[in-house]
């Protein structure tokens, strides 16, 4: 069976969402999860938090904030962005100079991000708003230009999708080169059973449409992301009720890193260069973060492959990494998975029929 078939389903976005939202009641502990006690919100947004109004936070489904590092000066798209705690945040983070837009389904939630509007963009001291809000789906955003984004981000949001592959499709389609999609979801180690999985009330409790990370890299690689990285791990928690539903199925949520790159491949290939990391990012001074198990410490010469090297050198994040090398000799692939086929070949012996009389063989 096609694998994008199991998580795509025959409705229209706009309708989805509406049952979706109609399917999630209110959170009265949101407020107290922004207050981040679990430590999933970076150390350069936490202070930040207390400008945004209360009301926007209690309305607020998410826990923690996808905000990558070096956002200033960047056009941010915060893609089902709900009462706009997240866009009010990232706001701060790029910028008077920088931009966020804030796209969310439903109506009736952009609305209190609309109610405070004046206020907050007056809170964060500006002269001029660099927000703006607008109510449409992540699977068509033909509002926005082809190219002008640098950063997507959404929280936990991906999972609820009726189609992501268009929604894959419509984040490569804006962002620009070099541009980053950063978010964080819930991913299952298997398939979720398609009867759960295409059950709308289902959905909105944020488990049954989320995706197994393995039709993910499928999914992003058949859509021109080749590299995707995932820079946290942890396992969602589940109450027995959940448990019993989803038997054996396993779910952890991730933060997940991808580039728009012309500079990256679908595997880890060597071209013999390293990267130094030069320790400037406030909430890394130690080590850069580039997967949950692979730091670059500081001051520190890395050999790397061509995707690291392509990400330290041609994104927004060459401002913090001093690269060596280029591309003009190619090592092979890093892992050695494909060229061990080659490098731990025997010495060719001939072959030998069945009665182990050597014949002639060719390569071709």
């Amino acid at each position: 069976m096609d694998y994008k078939a199991w998580y795509t389903m025959d409705v229209e976005p706009v309708d989805y969402y509406a049952q979706v939202a109609a399917a999630a009641p209110r959170d009265p502990q949101a407020t107290a999860r922004t207050r981040d006690a679990d430590g999933t919100i970076p150390g350069e947004a936490q202070g930040k938090l207390f400008n945004i109004s209360a009301e926007i936070k209690n309305w607020f489904h998410e826990f923690g904030a996808p905000m990558p590092p070096l956002m200033e000066g960047c056009t941010v798209l915060d893609l089902c962005c709900g009462s706009g705690r997240d866009t009010y945040l990232a706001a701060q983070l790029v910028g008077p100079e920088g931009k966020v837009i804030g796209l969310e389904p439903n109506a009736e939630r952009l609305a209190i991000a609309q109610k405070y509007f004046d206020q907050e963009i007056k809170q964060f001291g500006y002269d001029e708003p660099n927000v703006e809000l607008m109510v449409g789906v992540p699977e068509d955003l033909s509002a926005i230009a082809d190219g002008s984004i640098d950063i997507v981000i959404s929280n936990c949001t991906f999972n609820l999708s009726p189609d992501k592959e268009a929604y894959v499709r419509e984040v490569f389609r804006v962002l620009k080169q070099d541009g980053e999609w950063y978010f964080t979801d819930v991913f299952t180690g298997r398939r979720v059973p398609q009867e759960l999985a295409k059950d709308v009330a289902n959905r909105a409790d944020r488990l049954a449409g989320a995706m197994y990370v393995g039709d993910f890299r499928r999914l992003v690689q058949a859509n021109g992301f080749n590299d995707p990285r995932y820079l946290m791990n942890w396992k969602t928690p589940l109450s027995d009720a959940e448990r019993a539903k989803y038997g054996a199925v396993e779910f952890a949520t991730l933060t997940v890193r991808v580039l728009k790159s012309t500079w990256t491949e679908d595997v880890c290939e060597s071209y013999g260069e390293t990267v130094t990391y030069d320790g400037s990012l406030p909430d890394y001074p130690e080590f850069f973060l580039f997967e949950h198990n692979i730091k670059f410490p500081t001051g520190k010469d890395c050999v790397v492959c061509g995707n690291v090297s392509g990400l330290a050198n041609h994104s927004r994040y060459s401002k913090v990494f001093k690269v060596v090398g280029d591309r003009t000799t190619h090592v092979g692939d890093t892992h050695h998975a494909f060229d061990a086929l080659v490098v731990n070949a025997p010495e060719f012996t001939g072959v030998r029929d069945e009665d182990d009389q050597p014949i002639q063989a060719s390569c071709c």
